[in-house]
């Protein structure tokens, strides 16, 4: 009783002046699809995203279009598919992977649009011309550039330019900072949850199922990283996809996904509650940006003729 009384404690216990986790009710999710962490709400969700990046390329194209400069000529609409089914991807695997389908098909492996990404030009291949209209600077970055074949280079460039039009607020160095704040939580939050007693608990559940399919790994990340998996390959061993069927399915036995939801979202939670005045702001340029979508959608979504 004295052990379980201290490992509560520690699964509660915050930092000095920080706000007291609370705990969160687990879920027994069979993905992670049916999941949503609290910090997500101060971002816009994947579509919204993967739409706002679209649109700042179609106003970056347009701009470039000024100058004479024929810029993004394979943009479509379908590029805002192929981010948001990339960004899903990441998404699902946050605890390891976590989708049936996909592992029984590609085992560890990413898709290929996935690792190949999704930029629609690598600017490497543009011309000093093109870069400075783009960035708004000189050829050597040394300075802004006034003009590009004789018309004025908006402010920042046609990047800039994109940036305002799309983003509005959310470009400025306040709505940036919150950003930046929500990146950072995400990343050291996900990697303190990890070392929680109930996260270990579950790892723990977790390897003694694999221990009974035959496998042996500490915890989820040892398979995937098991180095008889040559990730950068086309396609996955035989050998591969049965470890990822098998740790799919030692997932939803022990419930991991749930536990490490719960876990994680108790410690943003508290996060939240710390940096409630930032991510209040930032929720305001993210609510702004996602209603501004639909209208810069209907000017900006088709190519400029």
């Amino acid at each position: 009783m004295l052990a379980l009384s201290a490992l509560l404690l520690g699964c509660t216990q915050a930092r000095p002046g920080a706000t007291p986790r609370t705990p969160v009710a687990t879920p027994t999710p069979s993905g992670m699809a049916q999941l949503r962490l609290p910090i997500n709400r101060y971002v816009l969700t994947a579509e919204e995203e993967a739409t706002s990046e679209y649109l700042t390329y179609r106003v970056e194209q347009r701009c470039m279009r000024g100058f004479g400069f024929r810029y993004l000529p394979h943009l479509s609409t379908d590029y805002i598919s192929r981010a948001v089914a990339v960004r899903r991807e990441y998404e699902s695997r946050r605890y390891g992977i976590s989708d049936r389908a996909i592992a029984a098909e590609r085992g560890y492996h990413l898709s290929p649009a996935s690792a190949g990404g999704q930029k629609p030009q690598n600017i490497n291949t543009l011309s000093a011309a093109e870069r400075s209209a783009l960035s708004g600077r000189t050829g050597d970055g040394s300075g802004p550039a006034p003009s590009v074949r004789g018309r004025p280079v908006p402010s920042g460039g046609c990047a800039g330019q994109a940036a305002r039009t799309v983003q509005g607020d959310s470009a400025s160095n306040e709505a940036r900072q919150a950003h930046d704040l929500v990146v950072r939580l995400r990343h050291e939050l996900f990697l303190e949850s990890r070392t929680d007693p109930r996260v270990t608990a579950v790892d723990r559940e977790w390897s003694a199922c694999m221990s009974e399919k035959g496998f042996r790994y500490r915890d989820p990340d040892a398979a995937i990283g098991d180095s008889r998996w040559n990730l950068q390959s086309d396609a996955p061993s035989r050998g591969e996809i049965a470890v990822a069927r098998a740790d799919i399915a030692c997932k939803l036995r022990t419930n991991l996904l749930g536990v490490n939801f719960a876990v994680e979202a108790e410690y943003q939670n508290a996060a939240v509650s710390d940096h409630a005045e930032e991510l209040g702001t930032l929720l305001e340029h993210r609510n702004a940006e996602s209603g501004r979508l639909p209208r810069l959608m209907a000017q900006y979504g088709t190519p400029p003729a």
